[in-house]
């Protein structure tokens, strides 16, 4: 996933979701005083608050993740997007998928945020979250317990501790990172993530440039779209690149002096195929000290290098 350009603000979200949490809190103990006195049910008054709740708290989760992408880019978190409203409903899974959404947003928050590439699983698991997790395991597990069977002091008083404990906890995280994420975003020392995107090159014919790049060398055509002046928009780029393409500039310009250079994870896989595919090199392969180098020529005059850099 491309990181977002900018930190978005996350308050506003996280002060409706600290007052739907203290709701539901209030509702939950109030349900269990009244099913230990007078053995009623609250159960559907009590859906009514925990279901804008939770959705309050999805809306929240997502802009914080969105925010912790962009805090530490490169680093891929262990469950999709998807799973942010999907680990609450589906059965086993939402006994550790919730757990593991908060804690790589939390991780990923911090000030300075992670390392490119960081596995998150070898990130040390914050204590806070893990006791949260377990009380609100703890509270849900007592209180389907108390409600298939006689209801008791005991564990009446033990359902309104654990949620007092969870509820308390959960607002203490979702706090900590907001605040982790406001301050990084008016502090002025958050950079937004940059990339190399588009690389100009002129071409005498769009047409031709594409039947080469795309039907020559195998790129992905990214982008053919047509101007109402006339201009026409191409971009390419090598098949599995995920940024930075070739934007095709139609021009008489003479071709370029320096080189472009395409990177290759298997030099000798790809100078056969390209050689099969009918492009003309303008050298043998040749070994120098930053790895395996062979130039070739585009029609059009543009000179390339394609370059198998060494392991590091």
């Amino acid at each position: 996933m491309v990181p977002p350009p900018s930190l978005r603000p996350v308050r506003p979200l996280a002060v409706l979701v600290v007052v739907m949490i203290v709701l539901v809190v209030a509702a939950s103990t109030a349900m269990s005083i009244a099913h230990l006195l007078h053995g009623e049910s609250w159960r559907l008054r009590y859906q009514l608050i925990l279901i804008p709740a939770g959705f309050a708290y999805v809306c929240w989760l997502a802009r914080a993740r969105a925010n912790a992408h962009a805090l530490s880019p490169g680093v891929v978190h262990t469950y999709a997007a998807p799973f942010m409203v999907l680990g609450w409903i589906l059965p086993v899974v939402n006994l550790f998928v919730p757990k593991g959404i908060v804690d790589d947003i939390r991780a990923t928050s911090q000030p300075g945020g992670q390392a490119p590439g960081t596995d998150l699983f070898r990130v040390r698991r914050s204590r806070l979250v893990w006791a949260w997790w377990l009380s609100w395991l703890g509270m849900l597990a007592v209180h389907a317990y108390s409600v298939r069977m006689a209801p008791g002091p005991i564990m009446s008083v033990l359902t309104i501790a654990l949620a007092l404990a969870a509820g308390s906890l959960a607002i203490l995280i979702v706090w900590t990172i907001t605040r982790r994420q406001e301050e990084a975003r008016t502090s002025g020392g958050f950079v937004p993530a940059q990339r190399l995107g588009l690389v100009p090159l002129v071409v005498r014919d769009h047409d031709e440039a594409l039947a080469f790049y795309v039907g020559t060398l195998g790129f992905d055509l990214w982008e053919d779209r047509q101007g109402g002046d006339g201009e026409r928009w191409v971009t390419v780029r090598p098949r599995h690149a995920r940024e930075t393409a070739l934007l095709l500039t139609r021009g008489d310009t003479p071709a370029r002096e320096g080189r472009l250079v395409l990177h290759t994870d298997d030099f000798d896989l790809d100078h056969g195929r390209m050689l099969a595919a009918g492009v003309t090199f303008d050298a043998a392969p040749r070994r120098e000290f930053y790895g395996t180098v062979a130039p070739f020529t585009d029609p059009d005059g543009n000179r390339w290098d394609l370059l198998s850099s060494p392991a590091r």
